[in-house]
């Protein structure tokens, strides 16, 4: 009968404890890190998911809480951004007419008419843009702030502004773009997305991917798309204010 010595007892059960603490080790580290890859990407889909449906809730109601600190945050973007939109007000709260219509309050909204709640004109709430509570509680009130912002910049900028050597406005022109994108939800509000992750990356120096969006779920911006913001942000924002 084969014998083993003390120390090769030892040092085979040494060896044996090392090999089965390294195997668990690693399959610790595997369900772990699937636990938490599979929670940031259920989180990413839900996050841009959320700014689209309707939220009710005790905040609903809430009007002004937050929107000092949205101001205070609009006063650090660039500051031809901040030219740009300053018939802008910002307000935090549920737009009425929307709150109204739909008995829920909604993530963001711009006004450009000025809805009032029951339906008629009310030119205190004209050029407004909206940030609900909820959005700022769920962190993402930055990106809904900016989201808006971008529809106001379209509409009261872009709109204005003639894409040389066309006669084309460059709203006109990144609105068609957006179309040829093939992206099954309303252009205005994809080029509003499209915008906030412009000025996220370039102006902000943020990672897009994690920047909440309201109508598409996008790593990278589209080269066509970069490419014509950048110039309808230099000749309609940069140039001229």
């Amino acid at each position: 009968m084969f014998k083993l010595s003390r120390s090769t007892v030892f040092l085979t059960t040494l060896f044996t404890s090392i090999l089965l603490a390294t195997i668990i080790v690693i399959l610790l580290f595997a369900t772990v890190s699937e636990s938490l890859t599979s929670k940031a990407q259920y989180s990413k889909r839900a996050a841009r998911s959320a700014p689209v449906a309707l939220l009710t809730g005790p905040q609903s109601n809430q009007e002004d809480v937050y929107t000092q600190a949205l101001n205070e945050a609009a006063a650090d973007f660039p500051h031809a951004l901040q030219i740009a939109l300053n018939n802008t007000k910002i307000v935090n709260g549920c737009h009425p007419y929307l709150l109204k219509t739909n008995n829920s309050c909604v993530w963001g909204a711009y006004d450009s008419y000025g809805w009032a709640a029951d339906g008629s004109h009310d030119q205190q709430l004209q050029d407004t843009v909206w940030v609900s509570s909820e959005a700022i509680a769920s962190g993402a009130g930055i990106d809904v702030l900016l989201h808006e912002l971008s529809h106001a910049l379209v509409d009261q900028v872009l709109a204005n502004c003639e894409a040389l050597p066309t006669s084309n406005s460059y709203k006109q022109l990144l609105v068609d773009a957006v179309s040829d994108l093939g992206i099954n939800e309303p252009a205005t509000e994809v080029l509003a997305d499209l915008l906030a992750l412009y000025f996220g990356k370039y102006f902000f120096d943020w990672d897009i991917s994690t920047m909440h969006t309201s109508y598409i779920d996008l790593e990278e911006i589209p080269y066509r798309m970069n490419a014509l913001m950048g110039a309808a942000v230099h000749r309609c924002i940069t140039l001229v204010f």
